[in-house]
């Protein structure tokens, strides 16, 4: 292992008492993992304890990867007692500010840093790239992370692989940090300072969180937050909300800022649909028409893409092979499988309207839409004419299914809530031509754990009924 860390922050956090909020394996045991070899190996006896709402039975892996570890663990109910003598607490990013012991945290005036910051200030003086935005920021950064790893080195950490303290004590001097960010993750920002930041898009989401789109836009604002005259803002000059800031900040910016578009000629990398090309600085820059990705909404993700590693000096003609040759990512507009004619697609992914609106936008036609599961407090009913137009069918899934069912007009619309009926039923009445589209536009979480088992169970029924055919 590589022990390249701050020392210096090393020293603030020996001063601390630290309570990590969350004991997931993913966030809450990779801060006490990292906490516990900083302790190993610079023998600073750091103070950190665990605290978690759910019951031991829920959090067994957990504790199973901590024994041994030193740490003290506070299961089930919260008790705002065990704040006493606390001085950090450092939170999970799933975790709402607005729970009680956060509260009480905040009227102790306690401080509170998320995962990302907690890292970032192991390693600060990096060449950091992080992207966030509503939709595609795993593909956007997936693609840039490829890009870049294979001209130098870079390491792909945030809300995609490994999270950020897992990865920080071997990450080398010379790598470039690629951080996809949640607007969870942003909340918590202070010191954090990337070279490159990028929102790729904004729309309706975690309102269950958020009281309203501007405090969600202001959340995700928090990507720049540090940024100086030397470093870059990408933003969409399409977004209607990025295209609002953009032209605030033009007459005031501290960073330099930068857009790409879809349509316009004035942002500085654009996609010209008559030729396939990117263009940047009015320029031809290379052709994409042999790309592999599917849907418009990829190119807009391409170009951020193409900008950004434009600015992180990788050469244009190495940054055209990586992007003509990229298969986009598992759960995002993905081809399984074309049986009988019929195509099915696998968009788990999807967990907003904006992104469900991207992905009709990639079929014409004949589309039998599956739908729902735990609505975010999103609206729908902009969905209605592309509906209207492309889906022959609707099957509404899961929690959301009444409530879409009212947001949602079309007259060839069913409810089936049961996720394994609602697949049997779509590929029942699925004939040549048609696609079986899996785009929710809801979280997975009343029927499985993440988007990810709900695209891999999708799946696994496409390559059953295959083989059923083929038998």
């Amino acid at each position: 292992m590589i022990f390249d860390l701050n020392k210096t922050y090393i020293k603030v956090l020996k001063k601390q008492n630290i309570l990590i909020l969350g004991a997931t394996v993913r966030s809450g045991v990779s801060i006490a993992n990292l906490l516990y070899d900083i302790n190993q190996n610079f023998k600073s006896n750091i103070k950190y304890a665990l605290s978690d709402s759910k019951t031991e039975e829920q959090l067994k892996d957990s504790i199973e990867a901590l024994k041994d570890k030193d740490a003290k663990l506070f299961f089930g109910n919260q008790d705002i007692s065990i704040l006493d003598n606390i001085t950090l607490i450092i939170i999970s990013p799933g975790i709402p500010h607005t729970i009680p012991i956060v509260e009480e945290a905040k009227r102790r005036k306690i401080k509170i840093i998320g995962e990302i910051e907690f890292a970032y200030n192991l390693i600060p003086n990096r060449n950091y790239i992080a992207v966030t935005g509503t939709d595609g920021k795993t593909t956007t950064i997936t693609l840039i992370h490829e890009i870049i790893s294979s001209y130098k080195k870079a390491r792909l950490v945030g809300n995609v692989g490994n999270t950020f303290s897992k990865e920080v004590e071997t990450i080398e001097a010379d790598e470039d940090i690629v951080l996809e960010l949640s607007s969870f993750q942003l909340e918590t920002l202070e010191k954090f300072h990337s070279h490159i930041a990028a929102i790729l898009n904004i729309a309706q989401d975690h309102l269950d969180r958020y009281k309203d789109i501007d405090d969600y836009f202001n959340t995700k604002k928090n990507i720049s937050i540090n940024q100086n005259k030397n470093d870059f803002l990408i933003l969409n000059y399409d977004n209607i909300y990025t295209n609002l800031w953009y032209n605030e900040l033009n007459n005031n910016c501290k960073m330099k800022l930068l857009t790409f578009s879809l349509k316009s000629k004035f942002a500085d990398i654009y996609y010209n649909e008559e030729d396939d090309y990117i263009y940047y600085e009015n320029k031809k820059l290379f052709s994409i028409k042999d790309r592999k990705v599917l849907g418009k909404h990829n190119i807009s993700n391409i170009l951020a893409a193409v900008l950004i590693c434009l600015k992180n000096e990788i050469p244009a003609e190495h940054i055209e092979n990586i992007v003509n040759n990229f298969k986009g990512i598992e759960h995002r507009v993905e081809f399984v499988s074309e049986i009988n004619g019929v195509k099915y697609i696998n968009d788990s992914k999807a967990t907003s309207m904006n992104a469900v609106l991207s992905a009709l936008k990639s079929f014409d036609k004949n589309i039998i839409l599956i739908m729902g599961g735990r609505n975010k407090n999103i609206d729908f009913t902009s969905l209605n004419n592309i509906i209207e137009v492309r889906v022959k069918k609707l099957i509404l899934i899961g929690e959301a299914a009444e409530a879409l069912d009212e947001m949602i007009h079309c007259e060839n619309k069913i409810i089936i809530k049961d996720f394994t009926d609602a697949f049997n039923y779509a590929s029942a009445i699925s004939i040549d031509g048609d696609t079986v589209l899996l785009s929710p536009g809801c979280t997975s979480f009343d029927m499985f754990k993440s988007y990810e088992e709900r695209g891999k169970y999708f799946k696994s029924l496409v390559y059953k009924l295959q083989n059923n055919i083929s038998n």
